[in-house]
């Protein structure tokens, strides 16, 4: 029995479905890195994929050679469970950033077991910055400004943001480039 050959399909030839294959060209190498395109991953409904496009997407960027900052967003910590956070356990969060004026977003920052993948994680503290913010004068650019002092350092931030329309959400929006919305 002779044995048969996998080959990648290659762009224009005919699919499954009768349609051609598209060409995905492999991005360009880059030699210097920032300043960062960010991107808000939201949706108001729950359980769409937020997260899980978060960690996937920033995943093939950073193996594609991109820095990649992800910003844990949402109180439930999901993201930072995701890549191997305890949220419980550790100091500084996205909280503390927003809220204390002390505190440097490199306080905050955690490598991931990605190359090139850095995570500013979350817990449940940051649902009180919601109801904190409330009487900043402008609370929506909060995010923006803490954020700030790293989009040098970066190509592509991604915001998972909770599953709500609330303060935080409008903070994500607010700093964005682009927003990418599971359904």
């Amino acid at each position: 029995m002779a044995a048969t050959r996998v080959t990648e399909p290659q762009a224009g030839e005919l699919g499954p479905t009768g349609r051609p294959y598209s060409a995905f060209p492999d991005p360009e190498p880059l030699f210097e890195h920032g300043p960062a395109r960010t991107i808000a991953v939201c949706n108001q409904k729950g359980g769409v994929g937020k997260t899980t496009t978060t960690i996937n997407l920033g995943a093939a960027l950073a193996e594609q050679g991109r820095r990649v900052l992800l910003v844990d967003f949402d109180p439930q910590g999901a993201l930072s469970v995701g890549l191997g956070i305890q949220p419980h356990d550790i100091e500084n969060t996205v909280y503390n950033l927003l809220m204390e004026r002390d505190v440097a977003a490199h306080d905050v920052l955690y490598k991931t077991s990605v190359d090139g993948m850095d995570l500013l994680p979350s817990n449940i503290d940051l649902s009180g910055a919601e109801v904190q913010l409330v009487h900043e004068v402008g609370r929506e650019y909060v995010l923006g400004g803490v954020l700030q002092p790293l989009m040098a350092d970066y190509d592509v931030v991604m915001i998972d943001c909770q599953p709500s329309l609330g303060l935080l959400t409008i903070n994500a929006l607010a700093c964005a480039n682009g927003v990418i919305i599971p359904l």
